[in-house]
């Protein structure tokens, strides 16, 4: 009788070891958090955001205190890792990691660097990937989702753009005899002359840096280019008599004392228009928070940059978002599209992130912030960088170039020419 019911016990035990699994729904306790839905019934997905937003930035509390905690409520099975990351330390470090497979699964890129990492094979191309690509493109501003296409396909998405606008200091420019911002660069030119004879010991304009950033809105403004339409030389184009007449002008008006503010130990550009060094300065949104976090008595104003022959042409800025993972592409494209959702958007747009989410941009909250007007009209020209994968190194070539031009006697043509054929090079080694 004890062996009949020993059996017995050990029948029931597995029935209801058995009927216990299949209740439970936890299957085999590998699935994805893709897989079951996005619910936490399987195991947790962490994802690795890689971005430059500063530490401790209005930026960076948005992202990690508001957005994040937002879309790990609403996926509950994927979590995401933030790690903020110097623009140029971020740079060298997806270059570095490309190399050696040490990758986030999402990161913030500079839209320069988009094309580097496509030609490298470490971004994926999300309208081959995801169903729903063409579906959240289209609720994004045609601009800057441009600058994520590398030929015929999009290796990203646009989390932001920004461009620069004329800033200028209406006190000083009316002290000296000028009623209203240049709208011409011939304006502009006559107007650093009579700023410097009026404060012999400021500057009429200040720019941080001789860049592409800097010194394509000149270029483009006044007719001229870097590179030809097709990317594919940059002769007769950075070496044109456009781009030849106004560097020489922006030349004159730094050896006369009236542009500053590229080399070491100049005064910093945003704080020394603030503080009267500078009359007039070419800056992003940013610059606005700043005047109105640490200069909160200054009353700055803003106008369209200068229009040259060629109308009044800013560069584009802005980040894309790339996906890099091989093994979290589900998850890593909830998290891009995520971050581009108008619910997102504007949440950074409140704190000086121009949306590229077109129901952001018509959002009461958004329409409220007085000061992007100018930014969203000077957006209308703007244009992108050439998007190549060289661009860094051929940037490298052109603040080089104009550092020479500057600060040295060398002939404006010469310089320019031997660019020429640096730049050359340069398309040719990653053709």
């Amino acid at each position: 009788m004890t062996n009949k019911w020993s059996k017995l016990s050990l029948v029931i035990l597995a029935m209801l070891l058995v009927l216990t699994a299949c209740g439970s729904g936890a299957g085999t306790g590998n699935e994805s958090a893709s897989e079951s839905g996005g619910k936490a019934t399987g195991k947790q997905v962490t994802l690795t955001f890689w971005h430059h937003y500063s530490t401790a930035s209005p930026e960076e509390k948005t992202l990690t205190g508001v957005l994040i905690p937002k879309f790990e409520a609403e996926n509950p099975g994927i979590k995401v890792k933030a790690v903020a990351i110097p623009w140029e330390e971020l740079h060298k470090k997806l270059q570095i990691g490309g190399s050696g497979g040490d990758l986030p699964d999402v990161a913030r890129l500079d839209i320069i660097w988009v094309p580097e990492f496509q030609k490298r094979g470490l971004l994926q191309p999300l309208d081959e990937k995801f169903s729903d690509f063409n579906d959240i493109a289209k609720g994004l501003l045609e601009g800057p989702l441009s600058t994520a296409k590398v030929g015929e396909h999009y290796y990203g998405l646009p989390l932001n753009t920004n461009t620069k606008v004329l800033f200028w200091n209406k006190d000083m420019l009316a002290q000296s005899g000028i009623d209203k911002a240049p709208e011409t660069a011939e304006e502009f030119f006559a107007d650093l002359a009579q700023i410097k004879a009026k404060y012999d010991k400021s500057w009429g304009y200040g720019e941080p840096a001789l860049q592409g950033w800097n010194i394509l809105p000149w270029i483009w403004s006044n007719g001229g280019d870097v590179l030809s339409p097709d990317f594919t030389t940059a002769d007769g184009f950075l070496n044109s008599q456009a781009t030849i007449d106004i560097v020489t002008k922006l030349k004159a008006a730094y050896t006369s004392g009236q542009l500053a503010g590229f080399k070491p130990g100049d005064v910093p550009v945003t704080e020394g228009h603030a503080g009267g060094s500078y009359a007039m300065m070419a800056e992003g949104p940013w610059a606005v928070a700043q005047f109105q976090s640490q200069f909160g008595d200054f009353t700055f104003e803003m106008a369209s940059f200068p229009k040259g022959s060629a109308g009044s042409i800013q560069v584009l800025g802005g980040e894309d978002l790339g996906i890099f993972s091989k093994d979290k592409q589900e998850e890593s494209w909830k998290f891009v599209k995520f971050m581009v959702s108008e619910a997102a958007q504007v949440e950074m747009g409140k704190i000086g992130q121009i949306p590229v989410n077109l129901d952001a941009m018509e959002s009461n909250e958004i329409k409220a912030v007085a000061y992007y007007a100018p930014f969203l009209e000077q957006l209308k020209t703007a244009k992108a960088r050439p998007p190549v994968d060289s661009w860094p190194q051929i940037d490298g070539v052109l603040s080089d170039t104009m550092s020479s031009i500057f600060m040295t006697d060398k002939d404006v043509k010469a310089e320019l020419d031997a660019a020429v054929s640096k730049i050359d090079g340069l398309l040719k080694l990653n053709n």
